[in-house]
């Protein structure tokens, strides 16, 4: 559902690019998670904060982007978020106000060379077709 790349985080929860790889191979769809200790090297919590390390939206997106280096395609990517609530400003991007800033989205993708067809893929293609092939 969400996770994030140990190339860029070395973390034991992130995905090692075998893992991706398999995951790819599955036909999985991985979500970006914004958490922020998921995507600053040697965050500590309580301690660390998003402004202090410049964890941005595009942060995320920089885990996504690797995630399609791998895939060839930007057919196993979306956003996995992981703002439900359990944290709040202390511990996701710094750029994100509210849900409503995930429209930003489609921008920074746009901004980082993306075409509008792998756009709407990574925000909401790749799940529906996720969920169509595999709940029939």
């Amino acid at each position: 559902s969400h996770n994030n790349c140990r190339a860029l985080v070395d973390h034991n929860r992130q995905f090692s690019d075998d893992m991706i790889q398999a995951l790819i191979e599955r036909g999985a769809v991985i979500g970006g998670a914004f958490d922020a200790w998921m995507l600053s090297p040697n965050w500590e919590r309580g301690k660390s904060t998003p402004v202090e390390r410049d964890v941005r939206i595009t942060t995320v997106l920089d885990h996504l982007d690797h995630i399609c280096q791998i895939a060839g395609n930007a057919d196993h990517i979306g956003i996995g978020s992981d703002l439900d609530g359990g944290f709040g400003k202390e511990q996701c991007p710094w750029d994100l106000e509210s849900i409503a800033d995930l429209s930003k989205i489609p921008d920074l993708l746009k901004n980082k060379g993306f075409e509008k067809n792998d756009i709407e893929k990574v925000m909401h293609g790749n799940w529906l077709n996720f969920l169509k092939k595999n709940w029939g």
